[in-house]
């Protein structure tokens, strides 16, 4: 029996290729891509910062 649902991360042109064949066989795929390294850290510029607690304040 297959699943309903299947969760893929693809990362590549491979993984692409198995994705189209999953979804000829049936299987409804959800894709999930990952941020680049590039807009990562142009998202973490861009988020505010937290405060930063001494030590002895969490204690």
């Amino acid at each position: 029996m297959k699943p309903r649902y299947q969760i893929v991360i693809s990362l590549s042109e491979d993984d692409n290729l198995q994705l189209t064949k999953l979804r000829e066989e049936g299987y409804q795929i959800v894709d999930i891509f990952r941020l680049g390294l590039t807009e990562a850290e142009v998202a973490i510029k861009k988020r505010p910062r937290a405060p930063r607690h001494s030590q002895e304040k969490l204690f």
